[in-house]
């Protein structure tokens, strides 16, 4: 643990039945960073970030973000208190235009509540103004052209969804940002851009957990691997320990040349 440690995972563990999908897991995160999770299908990733995120209580084990114990805390909660997370497959709400998708993002910074919204409708358009200024600035961020924002979000490209759900997740100003697979379906220079951006987004301070199986985006922008096998903790380290670890190349990586 350090001092800028943002997340702090200690032996959370979840069942199913008979099956541990996650057991007995322990890693911190520091902002600034990249972190990857990465593990054969089935290894427990997908779970863990639902663990995260409060879409699963942990059977055992905490989780503290930024010191706070996140124990019993619903998943709006924890959104609130700075987790936002993207999908395997992109979520867009059908029937909105990219820019409203990505508001739905930012609500939380809205002022007058749903009684207030319904007693001076006035607000929500005051509301709103901030709230689309902000996914603006959360859509250039990533890289996707005003020409874009009107459009029916679900009509996009399978790589701009990409880019619109990390922009709604933006939105939420996280300090904790989840990724599980955002390089799924993209081609290389697509996936070589989403590298460039997650890394930029590090940068500005928050903390970045990367469920990814392209190994080349994994070893060229994490600080910190953590492997699952089983559900269990394999391995962790730096991208060059990970690489070098005999136990991670028979449950993962294959022969070493096919990551170097």
């Amino acid at each position: 643990m350090t001092l800028q440690a943002t997340l702090e995972i200690a032996g959370v563990s979840k069942s199913f039945g008979g099956v541990h999908a996650v057991a007995d897991v322990s890693f911190f995160m520091a902002r600034g960073e990249v972190t990857a999770l990465i593990g054969p299908n089935g290894a427990g990733k997908t779970t863990l970030i639902n663990l995260l995120t409060g879409v699963l209580p942990a059977d055992r084990g905490t989780i503290r973000l930024e010191g706070r114990d996140l124990a019993g805390t619903p998943a709006y909660m924890r959104a609130r208190a700075g987790i936002a997370r993207t999908y395997q497959t992109p979520q867009m709400a059908q029937g909105m235009s990219v820019l409203m998708n990505v508001m739905a993002g930012a609500y939380r910074f809205g002022k007058h509540g749903l009684l207030g919204s319904l007693l001076r409708p006035w607000l929500v358009m005051a509301d709103n103004e901030e709230l689309a200024e902000r996914a603006g600035t959360c859509l250039a961020r990533v890289g996707v052209s005003e020409e874009w924002w009107g459009r029916p979000a679900a009509d996009l490209p399978y790589g701009h969804q990409r880019r619109v759900e990390i922009a709604r997740a933006l939105a939420q100003d996280p300090k904790l940002l989840l990724l599980d697979e955002p390089a799924a379906g993209l081609n290389r220079s697509e996936a070589d851009e989403l590298a460039s951006l997650l890394v930029s987004i590090a940068a500005d301070g928050r903390a970045v957990l990367l469920v990814e199986h392209d190994m080349g985006m994994v070893m060229s922008i994490s600080s910190h691997i953590v492997v699952l096998n089983f559900g269990r903790k394999l391995a962790e380290g730096a991208p060059e320990t990970i690489k070098a670890d005999k136990d991670v190349i028979a449950a993962y990586l294959g022969i070493v040349e096919e990551v170097a």
